[in-house]
């Protein structure tokens, strides 16, 4: 059984441009419009860092912090299957703080797997033309609900790559450290293939559903992983030890999670180099269509959809497809534009629809 979510309230103080700013009686569907640079990137961006501890778009979480301020914090009501719990997550000078009802957590999947949220930015239609890095994100973010542990074991992969890469060039390939780091390497990377493998099954199955119904009905989605490692630890501490050279050489580990790759294709050919552009960006919204569905799938809830302004960025057709997304998507969703007037919610109750407007990082009254 699947169960609702939804945020009741939001508050967020010292936030990217935000000073201050109360959201409250939210609806299924919010509407957050503004001209640019006046805080409705940042409203969602608070909304994922509390349900997630982390940003869709800053590489350092130092960058939310106000200028001129010490702290950010964020505090959400919200309500799950006849439940209300408020999530608090804040940032300070050295630290990142984060609560549920008022008890800490230290266990970032667990808060991050809380409150499933899943956001399309402009920068996500670059997911099938983009860099594979966008890919193997979309993978660990699936993998996240899929099997949790995967978070930590691409955190001390990663760490054990930077050690061994070090000393590779620091001290050589007979270092006598190297086969230490290269053991964590190969126990942390071959589960990481592994939740990745699985993740990208899920995704498969479900992207081929989601292309199939917005796509001309004579495309052919194929969707592949491509591992970069193995998923047998043994296979891959042998495979470092032979690479020790090339790796020095090179600078950097040739083999591993770290060059995966989601292959898309349509009608046998790379989507990335030649789909057209029309045809990439259905593509990347059927790529959060089946998110959406491998995360409300593997957590039991339908997550809440923030989109970021997107509808600036298709033409439309793809904007009357992402129309019928909203339509078909249950849960709660958050919504940000520079022109509510032309962003409309043909087949929902307007009962059901909220509209805020703000003005340097403060709400006015929507027009």
């Amino acid at each position: 059984m699947t169960t609702k979510l939804s945020f009741v309230d939001l508050q967020i103080r010292s936030f990217r441009n935000i000073n201050e700013l109360s959201l409250t009686e939210l609806g299924r569907i919010n509407v957050i419009s503004g001209n640019n640079g006046h805080g409705k990137t940042s409203a969602l961006e608070a909304i994922y860092f509390v349900s997630t501890s982390r940003s869709f778009r800053a590489e350092k979480l130092r960058d939310l912090v106000a200028e001129g301020s010490e702290h950010c914090h964020v505090r959400a009501h919200i309500s799950e299957g006849g439940y209300v719990r408020e999530q608090q997550a804040a940032l300070g000078p050295r630290s990142r703080k984060l609560q549920i009802d008022g008890a800490k957590t230290t266990k970032i999947a667990e808060f991050a797997t809380k409150t499933p949220v899943v956001v399309f930015h402009p920068g996500d239609l670059l997911l099938a033309s983009g860099p594979a890095s966008l890919r193997r994100t979309l993978l660990d973010r699936v993998a996240l609900f899929i099997e949790p542990p995967s978070a930590a074991h691409r955190r001390a992969y990663q760490k054990a790559v930077r050690e061994r890469q070090r000393v590779l060039e620091e001290r050589g390939v007979r270092a006598s450290e190297l086969f230490a780091y290269e053991e964590l390497m190969a126990k942390h990377g071959s589960a990481l293939s592994r939740a990745r493998a699985r993740a990208a099954e899920r995704l498969s199955e479900a992207l081929s559903r989601a292309f199939c119904r917005m796509a001309a009905p004579n495309l052919k989605l194929r969707v592949e992983y491509e591992p970069g490692g193995t998923e047998d630890p043994e296979l891959f501490l042998k495979t470092l030890a032979e690479r020790r050279v090339s790796d020095q050489q090179r600078r950097g580990a040739g083999f591993g999670p770290q060059k995966d790759e989601l292959a898309l294709s349509i009608d046998g050919r790379s989507a990335r180099r030649h789909a057209s552009q029309g045809q990439q960006r259905i593509l990347a919204l059927a790529i959060k269509t089946a998110e959406l569905h491998c995360v409300r799938e593997a957590r039991g809830t339908h997550p809440v959809l923030l989109l970021d302004d997107v509808s600036s960025e298709l033409d439309p057709t793809r904007i009357g497809a992402v129309y019928d997304f909203l339509r078909d998507t249950p849960g709660q969703v958050f919504v940000t534009t520079t022109r509510p007037n032309l962003f409309q919610t043909p087949g929902i109750d307007s009962s059901l629809r909220r509209d805020f407007r703000l003005d340097c990082g403060a709400l006015v009254d929507a027009d």
